[in-house]
C-alpha cells in the first residue's frame, strides 16, 4: 500500500466517528474509510449520506473479515476497547483505537503483545498530541525554556447531563478519568518524558461505579503532577507547567482545535504568547497512523505510550477505590 490510502474499517457509528474521523478522513488521500460497521439502522441512513462509497456492516465480526479492509478504528465505548481491539489484530488488522485504550494495565498489556507478536501497528487516539500545539510545548520543555520541570497541573472537566451518554456508565467503563481525566495522565507524561513511580487519588463515585469527579497525583522522578478531572462540574481545561526557571500556561491543551490553542511561556517579570493556527487534530491522526503502517514503524503514540498511560490509570484508579492508598508503578520501559 505505499501508495494507495489506508483502507480504513470503523467499529461503530459513535459520536466521535461521525464528526470527526470521517469528515477528516475526506480530506487527506492518505486514508479512505470503506466500511462501517453499527448496528443502528438510522445511523446506517446517516452513514450512507456521509459514505457512500463505504460498504455497511451490521455486524463488527463481519467486518473485520472484510478484504476490503486493512485497518480498523475502535470508537465503542471504553470497555469493549481491548476485546476488538484483538479481535481485529487477530483478523490481521491494523488498529487505531479511541482513548482510553484500557482502563488499566492487564486489558494493555495483552494487546500490546498480541499486536507485537503479529507485527501489527496499534496506536491509541490522542489526537492532541498530534497538533502543533503539544509539539511546540515539547520543545519549549526539552530545550529548557523554563529550566527543570517541578511541577505540573492538569485540568479537564465538563458536565454529562444524559444519564446514558456512554461516557458516563460505569458498566461501559464510563467516568472521568476514562473519559477526560486520561488525556491530563497523557499530558503530564508528557511534560515530565517518563513515567510516574507512584500514584494517589480520590474520587466521587456514582452508584453505578462510575467516578464523577477526581484528583490524583502522580509522583514523578523529577517532580510532582497533579490530576483534575470531572463529569458533573462545569467546563474546564487547562495545563500549567512549573519550572526551576519559568512556567508554561496552556488554557486549551487538549482541545485546542476547539478552544484555540495558546501557550504562555514566563521567565522572570517576561510573557511571552504563542498562538497556533485552526489545524485539524484528527486528520493529523489519521494521517499518522497511515504512515506509521506504511513505513512498518511505531506511531507518536503507540504501544510504549498505551503501555504507559494504561498502568497510571489504572494506578490513580485503584488509589481512589481504597480512599487515596498510594500505588507504585513498575519500573519505567
Amino acid at each position: 500500500m505505499q501508495n494507495e490510502p489506508l483502507k480504513l474499517g470503523i467499529l461503530g457509528a459513535a459520536r466521535i466517528a461521525r464528526g470527526a474521523i470521517i469528515p477528516a478522513a475526506a480530506k487527506t488521500s492518505a486514508v479512505e474509510v470503506t466500511a462501517i460497521a453499527t448496528r443502528s439502522s438510522e445511523k446506517s441512513e446517516e452513514l450512507r449520506s456521509a459514505v457512500p462509497e463505504a460498504e455497511l456492516f451490521e455486524d463488527y465480526e463481519a467486518l473485520l473479515e472484510s478484504q476490503d479492509v486493512d485497518a480498523v478504528y475502535v470508537p465503542l465505548p471504553n470497555s469493549m476497547h481491548v476485546e476488538w481491539t484483538l479481535r481485529a489484530i487477530e483478523a490481521g488488522k491494523h488498529v487505531l483505537c479511541e482513548k482510553p485504550f484500557a482502563p488499566d494495565a492487564a486489558g494493555a498489556e495483552r494487546a500490546v503483545e498480541a499486536a507485537e507478536r503479529a507485527e501489527i501497528t496499534l496506536m491509541e487516539g490522542f489526537m492532541y498530541r498530534l497538533h502543533p500545539q503539544a509539539r511546540r510545548l515539547s520543545a519549549l520543555i526539552s530545550s529548557g525554556a523554563i529550566g527543570e520541570v517541578r511541577q505540573a497541573t492538569a485540568q479537564f472537566g465538563h458536565r454529562l447531563d444524559d444519564p446514558e451518554d456512554v461516557r458516563g456508565v460505569g458498566s461501559l467503563g464510563g467516568g472521568s478519568l476514562g473519559d477526560v481525566g486520561c488525556y491530563c495522565v497523557s499530558g503530564l507524561r508528557l511534560v515530565f518524558g517518563g513515567e510516574p513511580r507512584r500514584a494517589s487519588a480520590f474520587a466521587r463515585f456514582k452508584e453505578d461505579g462510575a467516578d464523577e469527579e477526581l484528583a490524583g497525583v502522580l509522583e514523578f522522578d523529577g517532580g510532582i503532577g497533579l490530576v483534575s478531572c470531572g463529569i458533573s462540574s462545569a467546563r474546564r481545561e487547562r495545563m500549567e507547567i512549573v519550572g526551576t526557571e519559568g512556567s508554561l500556561v496552556l488554557e486549551a491543551p487538549f482541545r485546542p482545535d476547539k478552544s484555540g490553542g495558546e501557550i504562555r511561556i514566563s521567565r522572570g517579570d517576561a510573557t511571552d504568547t504563542e498562538t497556533f493556527e485552526d489545524d485539524d487534530p484528527y486528520l493529523a491522526e489519521l494521517e499518522e497512523f497511515a504512515a506509521a503502517v506504511r513505513e512498518g514503524r511505531e506511531p507518536t503514540v503507540g504501544r510504549r505510550e498505551i503501555l504507559g498511560n494504561a498502568r497510571s490509570l489504572g494506578a490513580l484508579m485503584d488509589s481512589a477505590r481504597q480512599g487515596g492508598r498510594v500505588q507504585s508503578l513498575p519500573e519505567p520501559f
